[in-house]
């Protein structure tokens, strides 16, 4: 007689798998038993596994995924049931989960009288909680995180040792006896949270610590104090609501945009909001809204029932600060707790487009994205590109992409992104033998792959994007992913092959097969903030006399020379009339959105001169300023109708210019109506956080 060896990778450790594989087991008069290994979850069974499988698949945990299940025959022993072993260690491959918002178990005994737990602000169970965040090695046990510091009662033990309690090696498991204590001023616990929103509704600015980090808090009228806090001038803060009827009270809210807000994952969902919010989000005509993710944030508003300012504790550009002693530098007044956070991690941001998700920023409940593959591969770094920066790392058949790092423009930025690598690095075991770069001689992170001393390849940025799209479409078995494509990849910035500045390219498979038509921008550097630089170079190329001195000489001698959609629509949004200043990155795409006129149809005239792309700018600089935006965004559809059709083709659209939600929803109009199929990225953001993901799925084939 033989027993039977199951072995289980996916999302399986952390999440209350090896509890519901123990009942599943016992409810079926299974022995044998389940453990934790480094690189997934081992369950023996005395008898054939076939209808044990089958029940384990339909009945999966809230936060479980499996992703691949092995199965051979083992050497029978005499089992006197079925029983939850302690961890094996082995090759570190476990897939990490991220952290998640509280669920809906927890909400409830944290109202609840009756409950031990009532009012404990850090309540988790297997089934929300940190995870990500507080892991300092595999396997996700206790001892492996900064919770090893608190000591749990005899009633937290209890549960945390009972497989029919949702507490089952629920590694932050705590509650107001022994769990982290939270501290404001010198209130403690619920009473810091009712002193920290008294602090609130007088105007004050708080400092609060989330799951991966500190926000700064406070009510809409202290805008311009947390402005001034973070350097920030213009650039739009999201909005933490009490409930989806007050987020409905002020935003369009669609279905699909109604299930990502109050998901799980709880990730800021940006929306169009019924009007201007000049204090939150100046000029625009959107509205980043989130709900209460952590118990910390639940509690907080049961005190208050109006939208408060819920924004990362940081200088622009700079990480997320999770210190205590740090962020007392930004801000007095300060509600934390004494659990460490081993790594921060950022909100998420997102909305939808063409009823799909279009994600800005992948991180808090979607982030580190773990697969295990169909594939192996030698240990594998990608580093990213510069902004909106993610790191991958692959090894057998684990693939994982980091959450959100953030724009590499400072020295603290770049220490955060060296800090991820070596975490992951540390966390996995395992010593990388080939590291991808973008091809950009300046950016940071692609000197640090060069300084690693083992191989280094080299990917261009655009060809990253056609990548990083055809990955997700591997990895979430999309119907078009075996095709040929005519890929879009539209963008502000990438250095070229060629040694320009790339950033309207179509590639056809993954051959550069046309371009938007070079132009020469005046200014260098100072161009992409001053968008009047932009705006007279786009005239001077188009055949208009700039009867400038000081612009002829930059020409001359500090200039670059571009195919970028985006530097277009900086060009046109200047031209417009709708601003002369980039605020922050994609504030022009944002007020051309708003000025977007449905009604109007037409637009520029565009054709082929040979393999460039080039638009009647001319037709533009004499035309009703109004009607510029409307039309220029109508063109850009048109033009990738004109050459789908041209290539007959099915097309992916990405880089930073498709996260504009306008441009996409008039493309796939246009794609839809002519039968033509198309691919927009919705698993990963379009724009170069997808970066590392193309560069680690283009090394695994080199």
């Amino acid at each position: 007689m033989a027993c039977y060896k199951i072995f289980v990778q996916g999302i399986v450790q952390g999440v209350g798998f090896r509890p519901f594989v123990y009942n599943l087991a016992c409810k079926m008069g299974l022995k044998g038993y389940v453990r934790n290994r480094s690189d997934g979850v081992e369950i023996v069974v005395d008898t054939k596994p076939k209808e044990f499988i089958e029940a384990l698949r339909q009945n999966l945990p809230p936060l479980a995924r499996v992703d691949a299940i092995e199965i051979e025959k083992t050497p029978c022993h005499v089992f006197d049931g079925f029983s939850i072993l302690e961890s094996q260690k082995s090759q570190k491959s476990a897939l990490l989960l991220p952290d998640m918002s509280l669920c809906k178990e927890c909400e409830r005994d944290l109202f609840d009288p009756a409950s031990r737990r009532y009012h404990y602000p850090l309540i988790n169970c297997t089934h929300c909680g940190p995870r990500y965040t507080i892991i300092k090695d595999l396997p996700y046990d206790r001892k492996n995180t900064s919770m090893v510091a608190f000591i749990m009662c005899k009633e937290c033990e209890r549960e945390y040792n009972d497989p029919a309690s949702r507490f089952f090696h629920a590694q932050p498991i705590g509650c107001n006896q022994c769990g982290p204590t939270l501290y404001f001023e010198d209130a403690l616990g619920y009473e810091a949270i009712k002193r920290c929103a008294k602090a609130l509704e007088l105007g004050e600015v708080v400092a609060i610590k989330g799951m991966g980090g500190f926000h700064l808090v406070g009510k809409i009228e202290t805008a311009s104090k947390i402005r001034s806090i973070k350097r920030r001038s213009k650039k739009p803060f999201a909005l933490m609501f009490p409930s989806i009827e007050a987020i409905k009270e002020v935003c369009e809210v669609s279905r699909q945009e109604e299930r990502f807000i109050t998901s799980q994952e709880r990730p800021i969902v940006i929306c169009k909001a019924k009007k201007v919010f000049d204090e939150v989000a100046p000029d625009i005509d959107r509205l980043g809204v989130f709900l209460p993710y952590s118990p910390i944030y639940a509690l907080l508003f049961s005190f208050i029932n109006e939208p408060l300012i819920v924004t990362s504790a940081n200088l622009s550009d700079e990480p997320i600060i999770k210190d205590e002693e740090e962020v007392k530098k930004l801000c007095s007044k300060v509600l934390y707790y004494d659990r460490e956070i081993v790594r921060s991690c950022d909100d998420s941001v997102m909305t939808i487009a063409d009823k799909k998700p279009l994600f800005y920023r992948l991180s808090r409940g979607f982030a580190p994205r773990s697969f295990a593959t169909s594939f192996t591969m030698k240990p594998t770094l990608a580093v990213g590109a510069r902004q909106k920066n993610t790191i991958a790392i692959g090894f057998e058949n684990t693939l994982i992409v980091s959450p959100h790092i953030g724009d590499i423009k400072s020295l603290q930025s770049f220490e955060y992104f060296k800090q991820v690598v070596k975490d992951l690095q540390k966390m996995y075991d395992i010593e990388f033998e080939q590291v991808v770069c973008d091809k950009h001689p300046k950016y940071e992170t692609s000197q640090y792959a060069r300084s690693l001393g083992i191989a280094c390849k080299e990917l261009q940025h655009h060809k990253a994007h056609l990548y990083a799209a055809l990955a997700e479409m591997q990895l979430t078995e999309h119907p078009l992913r075996d095709q040929k494509f005519c890929a879009f990849i539209w963008d502000g910035t990438g250095y070229g092959d060629d040694g320009n500045i790339w950033g309207g390219e179509v590639f056809v498979g993954d051959s550069r097969a046309y371009h938007f038509k070079y132009f020469k921008i005046a200014g260098g550097e100072r161009a992409i903030k001053d968008l009047r630089w932009q705006e007279e170079s786009l005239r001077h190329a188009f055949y208009e006399e700039v009867d400038d001195k000081v612009f002829r000489l930059a020409l001359q001698y500090n200039a670059f020379t571009t195919s970028s959609v985006g530097r277009l629509f900086d060009a046109v949004a200047c031209l417009s009339g709708l601003c002369k200043v980039q605020e922050y990155e994609g504030y022009s795409g944002l007020l051309m959105e708003k000025a977007y006129e449905k009604e109007i149809k037409e637009h520029y005239d565009f054709w082929l001169d040979g393999r460039e792309i080039v638009i009647d700018f001319a037709a533009m600089f004499a035309d009703n300023k109004e009607q510029i935006p409307t039309k220029f965004l109508n063109t850009l559809a048109k033009i990738v109708l004109f050459i789908a059709k041209k290539e007959n083709l099915p097309v992916i659209l990405s880089g930073g210019v498709f996260q504009n939600k306008t441009l996409i929803e008039l493309c796939a109009k246009e794609l839809r109506i002519n039968n033509i199929d198309f691919f927009i990225p919705s698993l990963f953001p379009p724009n170069d956080g997808g970066i590392s993901l193309g560069q680690i799925w283009w090394a695994k084939e080199c």
